[in-house]
């Protein structure tokens, strides 16, 4: 029986590719790059993965933060890496399905150059109100903002981001009128929410649902098509009767194109394994979302979904950055 070096040899010289990267993968450290500062969801959710990843890899696993630029800088990154598995990104949604309508020039293709191994996480933004505001549902939300148009003003964590987007969605199906009022991040924005500087917010679990429990804010839905598992006594917008509304926030790992299926396949198998341990689940669970672990091709589905309704969005609304 012929050894695996020899044929690996043979190969070489027939010509045919080599079979020894995709099965010694990986034989040194993977870099994730995320787009954005330490902390949040996206940072939070590659540093569980960064440490119980190891043990079935063999191979230690890099955190690289390179915020700016909407996560462009760090989408950027990866789209132009070397497709070996070296280099992968932790992102969050938006930078892959709202930034191509956003920002008028980019450097990427993110449905191209991006290629999803699966979706990691996923959370719905909560509707939160100061408490002054004299609305305890979205039905009445709706009904004050159209008796008072123009009064009511809306916080969002900066231009063309997906807290942002979700309430000019909102806006567009219900026919109402609220003015945008944008922050340097989902923090500014909830002190701007808890200042009563405006009176509501679409935002994350994590940067609302401290406030939440203390009493400084109010909520009254999520946004989701289903009821959290992490905030089962919320409504859902469309449980309102808001037809058709359904956003949720999400984080994914991207490869660069031309990765091998191998390394995909190996990478998705084991960041499964992670994402089913009860430990972790419960970790997710506590800051407000869920663990996913949905394949590349079901991701690819929801980036070409999503990409499509938020151009819709832009489109609708004007929403650019130059």
């Amino acid at each position: 029986m012929k050894s695996i070096g020899f044929v690996v040899a043979l190969a070489i010289a027939l010509g045919m590719p080599s079979l020894a990267p995709a099965q010694t993968y990986p034989a040194r450290s993977i870099r994730f790059v995320v787009p954005f500062p330490p902390g949040g969801s996206t940072d939070f959710i590659a540093r569980i993965l960064a440490a119980r990843l190891p043990a079935a890899l063999g191979q230690t696993i890099v955190i690289d933060n390179r915020g700016g630029g909407g996560g462009n800088i760090g989408n950027g990154i990866v789209a132009k890496a070397a497709p070996d598995g070296y280099t992968l990104l932790i992102t969050a949604d938006g930078t892959i399905t709202t930034n191509p309508s956003v920002y008028s020039k980019l450097p990427y293709n993110a449905i191209r150059d991006l290629p999803p191994i699966t979706q990691l996480i996923s959370y719905p933004y909560v509707v939160v109100l100061h408490p002054s505001v004299p609305v305890a549902s979205v039905k009445e939300l709706i009904q004050v903002a159209k008796a008072q148009p123009g009064k009511l003003r809306y916080a969002h964590a900066g231009v063309g981001t997906g807290p942002q987007l979700a309430v000019e969605l909102f806006k567009i199906l219900v026919g109402v009128d609220i003015i945008s009022v944008p922050y340097k991040g989902g923090g500014p924005a909830m002190i701007g929410v808890v200042g009563n500087e405006t009176h509501l917010s679409f935002a994350t679990p994590p940067s609302s649902l401290p406030y939440v429990k203390n009493g400084r804010l109010k909520a009254i839905a999520v946004t989701s098509a289903k009821r959290s598992a992490a905030l089962p006594d919320l409504p859902t917008i469309s449980e309102a009767g808001v037809a058709g509304y359904d956003v949720d926030g999400w984080v994914g790992l991207f490869a660069s194109a031309g990765t091998p299926g191998r390394i995909v396949e190996r990478l998705y198998a084991e960041i499964v394994k992670v994402l089913r341990v009860p430990e972790v689940k419960e970790l997710v669970l506590a800051g407000g979302s869920e663990t996913s672990g949905i394949s590349g091709e079901e991701t690819r589905a929801k980036v070409r979904t999503e990409t499509a309704m938020w151009a819709k969005v832009v489109n609708t609304t004007g929403i650019k950055i130059e």
